[in-house]
Formats: C-alpha cells, structure tokens, sequence
C-alpha cells in the first residue's frame, strides 16, 4: 500500500500514513487533514545492480581488500551491457554474430 504525508492543520504536525486509495480518499474529509505533495528523490532502485550496489559500498565503513568497487551480478559494466544488447539484438533479427 503506498505511503500518504498529511499536515494537521491545528498544529501544522506532519506525518506519514499507510492507507489504500479508498482510505485516503475518506481520510481526506476530515477537516482538520491537508494532503502534503512531495517527492521521495533521496532513495533509488535498480533491483540489486550497479547503482544499489555502489551506495551499499559507499556506506561500509569496512574497506576490504584493496578498496576498489568491483560489481557482481549480470551486468558488471556499462561496456558489459552495451555487448549484451548487441547480442540480444543480434538474435532477434536473425543477423550473425
């Protein structure tokens, strides 16, 4: 269920709630409620790859082995996945490669 930010308006106390769509939609008629748009830029995904990767590195304070940021998984870099691409490609047009 997605995550809803409200302002009190009495007390201009912000805060979170996990609720449905429906929910919030009855939350909403409340009086003293105000609905608080914003955007969650500071957290980003890629499902495990590189960039996940990277940050989880960056925020290890344990420096392992000589330091150096070595990926795992499928695609390791960025010329890694431009050959992946090409391959793929390849294949589904029937060309040689």
């Amino acid at each position: 269920m997605p995550l809803y930010t409200f302002k009190n308006k009495k007390t201009n106390e912000e805060y979170d709630e996990v609720m449905s769509y429906d929910e919030l939609q009855e939350y909403l008629k409340e009086d003293q409620v105000e609905q608080v748009f914003k955007m969650n830029i500071f957290r980003y995904s890629d499902n495990g790859g590189i960039k996940d990767q990277q940050t989880s590195w960056l925020k290890d304070p344990k420096v392992e082995g000589n330091g150096r940021f070595n990926p795992y998984g499928k695609v390791k870099e960025e010329q890694d996945n431009h050959n992946h691409k090409v391959i793929k490609r390849a294949k589904h047009f029937g060309e040689k490669i």
